[in-house]
């Protein structure tokens, strides 16, 4: 007789696993802008919001970000979601960028990025890898 279980779901696979936008903010507190590096999961969790652990660091004109897994939040509340975090690099330069990031052991991915004294595009992205396991948008991209 045939074996009658339903069969799972998976939902199809996403074509990344991280989201990372890019965009120039002005920080009220000190009247400062910056460049934000806002990164965040495709996955949503159910029972938490994971913070992304990532390290930093940044060797003149290359930026480095590793992505080193994630922690549960502090607090007793839980919500589902993605998880993220946010870099903010305020003592940036009008130049272009080297910015790798690497996640664990795996995966490296690298793009260009172009810090621009202009109202419509301060940021600008080029050079991205072929095939990234994180999308890379700026406030221009829709």
């Amino acid at each position: 007789m045939p074996d009658m279980r339903t069969k799972k779901v998976k939902p199809p696979p996403k074509k990344f696993e991280y989201v990372l936008n890019i965009s120039k903010e002005h920080d009220e507190v000190t009247k400062r802008d910056y460049i934000s590096f806002r990164f965040e999961t495709t996955k949503e969790f159910l029972t938490f919001k994971y913070i992304l652990k990532m390290e930093n660091r940044q060797d003149g004109k290359d930026l480095f970000f590793n992505i080193l897994g994630f922690s549960a939040p502090v607090g007793d509340l839980s919500s589902s979601g993605t998880a993220g975090y946010e870099f903010r690099f305020f003592d940036f330069k009008y130049t272009e960028y080297c910015v790798v990031i690497d996640k664990k052991d795996s995966d490296k991915s690298k793009f260009r990025l172009f810090v621009q004294r202009s109202k419509t595009e301060p940021v600008k992205v080029s050079h991205v890898s072929k095939k990234s396991f994180i999308e890379i948008k700026t406030e221009n991209d829709s």
